[in-house]
């Protein structure tokens, strides 16, 4: 048997580009890869075993080949409005795709069993396959006269407009292997002893076996492997339901191997974990062709010039869109352990650097971005009471005035108190225009910085007591570690301290005057900010609403230090009367 590439360097291109790409003849032998001493026990008996890699096709699934050429013989195909199939997951997502690719071909639609996991919905939604679901039995025989097939080829003879292309009984199916898949391991194992795949619609390992048997050796052994009874790997089927099968597959398959759902998915994990990269189905093929070695050993068997046993199993398609049942059907125990799970508790609302702002951005939203130099102090320092004043004073002259009582009483160190109550208040009561953001009561509207922006100071009482941007409320949380992001406990404990607080405060909860209010977060270490603008904004989220949170990159002692070097605050109280 001859096989020749005409595209050895792999290019498509023009017009038909994409009709190139899917054929076989156009492109070079699928790889063809021995497995290593670790995943075959009878290696050390001169066993070698190959995986064959029908997922490198185009559509990276065994379905590929039958799909193109169910498609390119039917004479309806390519006309038909809608191209309906029997299939949950590769034949049809192939269909769905390569009519795509060669016609533009819009409406090919899967008939689902309404068993089928979200997720396996999810991806045939994603190639753009349409989906109408079916009850009952979730594998119907296809010769059954009230089962989906029947259905199906009933609706196709009524509707002129459907095609049904009928995987099941579609020699085109089994002809595309005996087409294209046996020509290439003919070339790439001359000496091939033992043929393995499981069996779906039985296409693959009809097709190719019996074109290797009939022009390669009549000596090579095909090995089918089944689903146990009521013990479903998505793709391969129980014998019983595929025994009625119109295919010439009793011509063709040696024997038959059955193999839990369980020892699937295990072999298919560790054949992935070696790079051979395949889903459930490869994983029952390698384990039921191992099986079959060890119950029936290799006595008989054809050997190459070496004397060597080959053999050579079909991995089918990939294991992404298994995952939920990989984790479903193997202990937790084989897989390896998430360090820091802690983590998967807390600080779960994403982050983006857009809210992280510089001291000019953050001044910029205060007063309003462009404007000049604010011409009131932004910073209230005080060291007994906190007294925003509408003109500056000398740090004698503020001592020596009558000073006005905050909205939370008394700042100075002496007087520290929880605010998380009066914070409360003023978050669920204030309206945008209201002057009760601002921590001090003043004789003067205008001495406000602007009410449209509310900001929250998370710093120690102690800290924020010594100086504070005006307006702000301050819900003090402990101090922590510099970069406490580097240490996961850190991460945990900070996050429930400050959930907890925001919840005692109410600052969780979205207010309406939040829809247009923007939220400046201001700490001390300069990434406590940046997890409280995470989870303010992924509290409104969560109730489809959007909050704008931002934060003082740095922290305060940034922002202090830039306001400063600009003559605001220039008289910061240093905390000695």
């Amino acid at each position: 048997m001859a096989y020749t590439n005409p595209n050895p360097l792999n290019v498509f291109s023009g017009p038909d580009s994409l009709s190139n790409y899917f054929d076989p003849e156009q492109n070079p032998p699928l790889p063809l890869v021995e497995l290593p001493a670790a995943l075959n026990p009878f290696r050390k008996d001169g066993v070698r075993i190959y995986a064959k890699m029908l997922t490198a096709l185009p559509a990276q699934n065994v379905k590929s080949l039958p799909a193109l050429e169910m498609l390119k013989t039917s004479p309806k195909a390519r006309t038909a409005k809608r191209i309906v199939e029997a299939s949950s997951g590769s034949t049809v997502l192939s269909m769905g795709v390569i009519g795509r690719a060669l016609w533009g071909h819009e409406g090919v639609e899967a008939w689902v069993t309404n068993k089928k996991t979200r997720e396996s919905l999810r991806v045939l939604r994603f190639f753009g396959v349409g989906i109408s679901l079916y009850g009952g039995l979730a594998q119907q025989e296809p010769s059954d006269p009230k089962g989906i097939m029947a259905r199906l080829r009933r609706k196709a003879r009524e509707e002129e407009e459907v095609c049904y292309l009928g995987q099941y009984d579609n020699d085109a199916n089994w002809q595309s292997h005996y087409n294209h898949t046996a020509p290439q391991l003919a070339l790439q194992m001359p000496s091939l002893s033992v043929l393995c795949s499981t069996i779906g619609t039985g296409g693959c390992i009809t097709g190719t076996g019996r074109c290797l048997k009939s022009h390669l050796s009549s000596d090579i052994k095909v090995v089918g492997v089944c689903n146990v009874f009521g013990d479903p790997t998505p793709g391969p089927r129980h014998f019983p339901g595929f025994e009625s099968s119109p295919f010439p597959w009793r011509e063709t398959i040696d024997e038959f191997v059955s193999v839990k759902s369980e020892d699937s998915f295990r072999m298919s994990m560790r054949l992935s974990r070696y790079g051979i990269i395949c889903g459930p189905s490869s994983g029952e093929a390698l384990h039921g062709l191992l099986e079959w070695l060890r119950e029936n050993g290799t006595e008989g068997l054809k050997r190459d010039e070496r004397g060597e046993v080959n053999c050579v199993f079909l991995c089918a398609d990939l294991p992404y869109q298994y995952m939920n049942l990989y984790y479903q059907k193997l202990g937790e125990e084989e897989f390896p352990g998430i360090r820091n799970q802690c983590l998967l508790e807390v600080d779960q609302d994403p982050y983006d650097e857009r809210w992280f702002l510089t001291p000019e951005q953050a001044v910029d939203m205060l007063v309003g971005e462009g404007a000049g130099k604010y011409d009131l102090e932004m910073l209230c320092m005080v060291p007994s009471s906190c007294a925003c004043t509408t003109t500056r004073t000398s740090r004698t002259s503020r001592q020596e005035q009558q000073p006005v009582e905050g909205m939370f009483g008394d700042c100075s160190p002496g007087a520290v108190s929880d605010i998380s109550e009066s914070a409360s208040t003023i978050f669920s009561s204030a309206s945008p225009s209201s002057s009760v953001y601002s921590v001090a009561t003043t004789t003067s509207v205008e001495s406000q910085l602007p009410s449209m922006v509310k900001v929250i100071d998370v710093r120690p009482r102690a800290e924020f007591v010594k100086s504070h941007l005006r307006n702000a409320v301050n819900i003090p949380l402990s101090a922590t570690k510099e970069d406490f992001y580097g240490d996961p406990q850190a991460v945990y404990e900070r996050w429930k301290e400050m959930n907890a607080a925001f919840k005692e405060a109410g600052v969780l909860d979205h207010r309406d005057e939040d829809d247009e209010r923007q939220t400046l977060v201001v700490c001390l270490d300069g990434d406590s900010g940046k997890m409280a603008a995470s989870m303010l904004r992924g509290a409104s989220k969560k109730i489809g609403k959007k909050r704008e949170v931002f934060c003082t990159d740095g922290g305060w002692g940034v922002l202090e230090g830039w306001l400063r070097r600009r003559g605001y605050g220039d008289d910061v109280w240093n905390g000695v009367d």
